[in-house]
């Protein structure tokens, strides 16, 4: 009598599919463009750290993700890259939800927002992230409050940052910002 044994670790999977010259481990260093990172090859250390291991780096395609719209995956994240005649790939699902604060730029109507992401700089100030787009977000209060939740310009708001139900999904932002306190006297 055979037993099967289900697959309980997808790294294993990846192992089958590619012959171990074609695997290697990556931390992601930037956006290229769309879906395409520079990243740093990595092994384990003594003490089962990740470091370099080596100083030239690799194109990395995240199949995770559109090839037509900006990429999602944040510098430092580690994968299992596998090369597919000749061109590395990986598969890093964009975070369910993920939050930042913003700096409301203006209103575009019915709760609706243009938002611009912040950075602290080196003394701890926010600034414009560089690199970044604005995006639209709703104002959840003000959907639900009406518009006596309306929100100024250059409010900083913390923005969160959540996929639709489409298919592929779209990522949506939205913040709960209620600001009928600002018109109490």
């Amino acid at each position: 009598m055979t037993i099967s044994t289900p697959y309980h670790d997808s790294l294993y999977r990846l192992a089958q599919v590619g012959t171990p010259a074609g695997l290697q481990l990556v931390r992601i260093d930037s956006l290229i463009e769309d879906n395409r990172y520079t990243a740093t090859p990595i092994s384990f250390d003594g003490d089962g750290n990740t470091q370099a291991a080596t100083e030239e780096t690799v194109t990395v395609t995240n199949l995770a993700e559109p090839s037509d719209a900006g990429g999602q995956v944040t510098a430092g994240a580690q994968a299992v890259a596998i090369d597919v005649e000749g061109r590395w790939v990986v598969h890093i699902r964009p975070p369910v939800a993920m939050m930042f604060p913003a700096k409301v730029a203006g209103s575009q109507g019915s709760a609706t927002y243009t938002v611009r992401e912040q950075v602290h700089n080196a003394s701890g100030t926010l600034i414009d992230k560089a690199g970044v787009s604005d995006v639209s977000a709703k104002n959840l209060a003000e959907l639900s409050l009406g518009t006596g939740a309306a929100v100024e310009a250059g409010t900083i708001v913390i923005v969160a940052a959540v996929l639709d139900q489409a298919g592929p999904p779209n990522m949506r932002y939205v913040f709960d910002h209620p600001a009928y306190a600002k018109y109490l006297d």
